[in-house]
């Protein structure tokens, strides 16, 4: 049965800033390495090892520790389609690597929809003219982050774009990207796969 990242894994008092813990030793001493095939990994100059994956704690951002104890980060995404129908997907170059869609993390105090459109921005460089609509809201267990989280509470969204673009990808999120047909949707992440399973969702697009 998979673990999930409890408060029992991060220090009695929590980091007044954004800290990175090695996986492995749980040390702070850790760097971001860009592989050859562009992808990233972290090497931790304590212990020496090398991990997809650390244990991040960013006090700025909207998480919280649920009942069980365990850590959930609040995530918004956005699934944009052009006049066809397709949906605009990048292969991101850090864990886990798959496909996704524009998505990131809530500040706190941040409108759930207004974080959304800035991480479209942000990563596609997309300025959304309408408002974005609501297709999901809720909990997405198995949803395993960079940041050694695997819980993610979900805010999603659909935009259309209204005519064809060729979106701007942040070169630190990923640098393949293309637009799918439903029929053609490569391998995604947990979290665009749930989504895209949804018949509510379903009907939307």
């Amino acid at each position: 049965m998979q673990r999930f990242t409890k408060r029992s894994d991060f220090p009695e008092h929590l980091p007044t800033t954004k800290t990175f813990f090695c996986s492995l030793c749980g040390a702070t001493d850790i760097q971001k390495v860009i592989r050859a095939d562009g992808t990233a990994t972290h090497h931790c100059n304590s212990c020496g090892g090398d991990a997809e994956r650390f244990l991040g704690w960013n006090p700025g951002m909207a998480q919280f520790f649920n009942d069980d104890g365990e850590l959930v980060h609040e995530s918004v995404g956005v699934i944009v389609q052009n006049p066809q129908r397709e949906i605009l997907l990048f292969k991101r170059v850090k864990y886990p690597f798959l496909w996704t869609i524009p998505a990131g993390h809530r500040d706190i105090g941040e409108d759930p929809r207004l974080a959304a459109t800035r991480e479209l921005g942000e990563e596609t460089a997309i300025v959304a003219e309408d408002e974005l609509q609501e297709l999901f809201v809720g909990e997405i267990r198995g949803d395993s982050c960079v940041g050694g989280v695997d819980i993610h509470f979900w805010y999603a969204y659909l935009y259309h774009v209204k005519e064809d673009i060729v979106p701007v990808i942040e070169a630190e999120e990923g640098t393949q990207w293309g637009w799918f047909a439903p029929q053609d949707i490569p391998l995604v992440t947990l979290p665009v796969r749930y989504l895209l399973s949804q018949t509510s969702v379903r009907k939307l697009l």
